[in-house]
């Protein structure tokens, strides 16, 4: 959201009270001088429109501000636990909630474990039994719920917000807004995992400051977001970033979206657990009993304790991703790539072997303008991200 003078008019209403209160957010205490001063409104209109932000409970009084010349003003602050929104990120073996403030304080997180297995309607049950009960333990009004975000590893399209494909769900054309539209009085909000974890990373995280840059997550699978111009790039129907779908081998195996040498069919945690079962089963990894017990975890585990074999999946894994990243490079021209989730895991030595290819690969210049990082964030980027989405409506944003 840019910022530009605000008008008097009513119909101008909403959106002078929306910048009064991103303003706020910005600026943590603020007068109503200050206020007026930076957006353009008379002293008059902007005492209303704080005076009906205050009614609301948006905002409180946060004390008393420095003199510039007469009475020192009241400074105003965005009032913490006054209003809130819940963050839904569904993975294939659970699915993560997080109960954020208006102020973006997490006031609470947990994760359930469940099979996805089972058809998209029993899944959305749990998601509405554990909402319902994070409404209930937390004691909030459902006029104090800003709204429910959701965030799913697949494709979501840019208008109707259909879940199109979801192919480690098992998940095509659902509808996931009107299915759990009877949960309460407050909007439900569908996006892509990584999408939502590039709206964490420039709310809260390490792209607070950046206008163009890239995400990618690998968990079930290997997701991406593009942020041009300091605004989600969605593409023409939502699909932008899929990066787990390009081709990197064409002779690779089949992806579970149906073509062969996707990324995702190369480098993601469960391909990387499969690797590990092989090697098992060849004798080359001798740690584990249970073979079906086996999970990326223990990968990174056994590389960092010197075990060659898994050292060589992790290797692999960068290698593709170098390129991956390498085309993004040279396509996107991002000033930042942040690498989360099961990706924040690789050591320094294999990160360092992902950015050399990635490096080699690119186009000189633009590479050398890029910097590939792990988020600081982690597994709980697209959850928060995804809590973070009624938050940007209530201040104005465009998703």
């Amino acid at each position: 959201m840019r910022l530009g003078k605000a008008g008097n008019n009513k119909l101008l209403k909403e959106i002078n009270e929306t910048s009064l209160l991103e303003l706020i957010r910005i600026n943590k205490q603020v007068s109503k001088a200050e206020l007026a001063q930076i957006t353009g409104l008379s002293p008059t209109a902007c005492g209303t429109i704080v005076t009906n932000l205050l009614d609301k409970g948006y905002i409180r009084e946060a004390g008393i501000g420095t003199s510039k010349g007469g009475r020192r003003p009241i400074l105003y602050e965005l009032t913490p636990r006054s209003y809130f929104s819940i963050g839904v990120d569904i993975d294939i073996d659970y699915i993560r909630f997080i109960l954020m403030d208006i102020t973006g304080q997490v006031e609470f997180k947990d994760k359930i474990s469940c099979d996805f297995a089972r058809a998209a309607s029993e899944s959305i049950r749990l998601m509405e039994e554990k909402i319902a009960e994070i409404i209930n333990n937390h004691n909030i009004g459902h006029e104090r719920l800003l709204g429910v975000g959701v965030s799913v590893p697949g494709m979501v399209d840019n208008l109707t917000h259909e879940i199109i494909f979801a192919p480690n769900l098992g998940w095509e054309q659902v509808d996931l807004e009107h299915m759990m539209d009877g949960i309460g009085d407050f909007p439900i909000y569908v996006d892509n995992e990584a999408m939502c974890s590039a709206l964490c990373e420039n709310w809260i995280g390490c792209c607070m400051d950046e206008s163009d840059f890239v995400c990618i997550n690998m968990k079930s699978g290997i997701g991406s977001s593009i942020f041009a111009a300091g605004n989600l790039y969605r593409g023409c129907c939502g699909s932008a970033g899929e990066i787990g779908h390009i081709t990197v081998d064409q002779n690779g195996p089949r992806c579970a979206c149906g073509n062969y040498g996707c990324l995702e069919a190369l480098v993601s945690a469960r391909t990387m657990v499969e690797k590990a079962q092989k090697l098992v089963r060849q004798g080359l990894i001798t740690d584990f009993e249970n073979i079906e017990a086996i999970t990326v975890d223990d990968i990174f585990r056994l590389a960092g304790e010197g075990n060659e074999s898994a050292r060589i999946i992790l290797v692999e894994s960068a290698g593709y991703l170098g390129l991956a990243i390498a085309n993004l490079i040279n396509t996107v021209n991002p000033s930042k790539i942040v690498l989360g989730k099961e990706l924040v895991k690789f050591s320094e030595d294999i990160m360092d072997h992902l950015k050399s290819i990635a490096s080699a690969k690119a186009l000189k210049y633009p590479a050398s303008r890029v910097e590939v990082v792990a988020s600081k964030i982690g597994e709980d980027s697209s959850a928060l991200g995804a809590a973070i989405i009624p938050l940007k409506k209530l201040f104005g944003y465009r998703l």
